[in-house]
């Protein structure tokens, strides 16, 4: 088997692997921002002011690629709230006072909208390419078979 082949099937079988059912993406993606959600709290607490989007944009895209759109907007949501709740004053309320914080949040929010959209884009297109890769593959064993008399 060719090295792209090898390394194309090898990712189109993790997908299905990871998420085979719908609904298994969703608490898949709940613990992908759970653990990033923690890791920004009590392992780099010092960045929660100076970049407070920082971590969140790779959950974003970790959810998506695997999960699709649900996933990468349920993250996206979820990133908002806990931003606004955990590390943008008031602390502990869903209030923003700063518009600057208020506009930064719309447009982490469309970010992180643009990039479910992309990756949902992404894995239909990789469904229809597999799809027609199988139907050549039945078109090739059916030349290949010698006619039946």
């Amino acid at each position: 088997m060719p090295k792209e082949r090898r390394s194309r099937a090898w990712s189109v079988r993790l997908v299905p692997l990871a998420f085979s059912s719908g609904w298994a993406r969703y608490p898949i993606a709940v613990t992908i921002i759970a653990i990033v959600v923690g890791i920004r709290a009590y392992v780099i607490p010092g960045w929660s002011l100076a970049h407070p989007y920082l971590l969140f944009y790779p959950a974003i895209i970790l959810a998506g690629w695997f999960g699709g759109f649900g996933p990468g907007v349920l993250v996206t949501i979820l990133a908002a709230f806990s931003l606004a709740v955990l590390w943008l004053p008031p602390l502990y309320s869903l209030r923003i006072q700063r518009v600057e914080d208020a506009s930064a949040m719309m447009v982490f929010v469309a970010i992180g909208f643009a990039i479910s959209v992309l990756n949902e884009a992404r894995l239909q297109a990789e469904r229809r390419a597999e799809a027609a890769e199988a139907e050549m593959r039945r078109g090739e064993e059916r030349r290949a078979r010698p006619p039946s008399s």
